[in-house]
């Protein structure tokens, strides 16, 4: 697990505008806008930094999984609804864990016990645009960033990072390529910008599959 999971180093130092129980952390991208789906991690034996709950549960809604990036404990099994009137086909050949959700409706809930630590990216065979990612550990909590870019963390007072270890799909899927970024106060919350830019996107034919379920209404 150490492999694969870098911890956050924290310098605790006083923010005057931070003196709740808990503060905003914005990550911003390289272009300084808000971004998405990006990952702190969190020493969970730093008793004075917690992340909120995080949900075990990545539904399925208008043919893309939400959340996209999420983060459990190993052991947990993680619920995988369809909230679509179209059937999913729910895989992942990751290392941390190999499975497969064959064709199934909204009828079902299938879960899967994600029982080793590391990176699972999910994918549909039916609908390639969808992706995502559970992030497995038990040596740190992960805080995600909303649609904002924001998240928020609970801290004992005046016990605010200085820096952050972040993670985002954008950088490939090891953890190992997080960056460590400086937080300045800025509003009344903590920003900081990683160095990272969408990847250019190609555009492909569907698959024959894709096709084949596409005319069907599926």
């Amino acid at each position: 697990m150490k492999r694969l999971f870098v911890g956050v180093f924290f310098t605790v130092f006083a923010v005057q505008s931070v003196v709740a129980d808990t503060v905003q952390v914005e990550i911003l991208a390289a272009d300084g806008q808000p971004l998405a789906n990006a990952a702190l991690l969190i020493e969970n034996k730093k008793a004075s930094v917690q992340v909120p709950e995080a949900s075990a549960v990545v539904d399925q809604v208008d043919k893309q999984f939400t959340p996209t990036v999420s983060a459990v404990e190993p052991g947990t099994d993680v619920v995988f609804p369809n909230s679509d009137n179209i059937r999913h086909h729910v895989y992942s050949f990751s290392e941390a864990k190999n499975f497969e959700l064959k064709l199934y409706s909204d009828k079902e809930k299938p879960s899967v016990n994600f029982d080793k630590a590391g990176i699972v990216t999910l994918g549909c065979n039916i609908h390639d645009q969808m992706v995502a990612y559970v992030l497995v550990s038990d040596e740190y909590d992960i805080a995600v960033t909303n649609e904002q870019g924001i998240v928020e963390l609970n801290l004992e007072e005046n016990a605010a990072p200085a820096e952050v270890r972040v993670w985002h799909y954008w950088m490939g899927d090891e953890l190992s390529k997080a960056q460590n970024v400086q937080l300045t106060s800025d509003s009344g919350k903590l920003t900081g910008q990683v160095q990272v830019s969408p990847p250019v996107r190609e555009d492909k034919e569907p698959s024959r599959l894709e096709q084949r379920f596409n005319r069907r209404g599926n």
